[in-house]
């Protein structure tokens, strides 16, 4: 019994740990970077795919509402081991956040300070970051 006990508490303290972020804003982006925005549209003609990118510029109003986005959205982050393809991809350096357009999550992709890329995905709002097309 005592063994079931302590196995018991040995899983949730690791379920606990690893559902624990302690994400700072700094720990993603660089506050004194533009970011990329990469789009990528299929035409249902063809089936072929086309990409756009562009250069978000520090302080311009996308990168503030980049930024205010990434900022409130640090919490109820779970770690994800899958691989993810979006339509929008906004990057800057190791940092990734991936988006499916008109859907309800976003991925974070970035190395921590020890160089290991970490991924977590979370959900959002539907259209939450449709923002960045208009």
């Amino acid at each position: 019994m005592k063994n079931i006990v302590t196995i018991t508490l040995l899983i949730f303290s690791i379920l606990m740990t690893s559902c624990q972020n302690n994400l700072e804003l700094n720990d993603l982006i660089d506050l004194k970077s533009s970011f990329t925005l990469t789009l990528t549209t299929n035409n249902p003609e063809t089936g072929l795919s086309s990409i756009e990118s562009e250069e978000i510029k520090v302080n311009s109003e996308k990168w503030i509402k980049i930024v205010d986005f990434v900022r409130n959205n640090l919490e109820d982050l779970q770690p994800s081991p899958a691989s993810y393809l979006g339509d929008i991809v906004i990057s800057q350096g190791d940092f990734r956040l991936i988006y499916l357009k008109d859907s309800n999550g976003i991925v974070f992709v970035f190395a921590d300070k020890k160089g290991k890329l970490k991924q977590y995905t979370k959900n959002i709002e539907n259209g939450e970051l449709n923002f960045l097309t208009e």
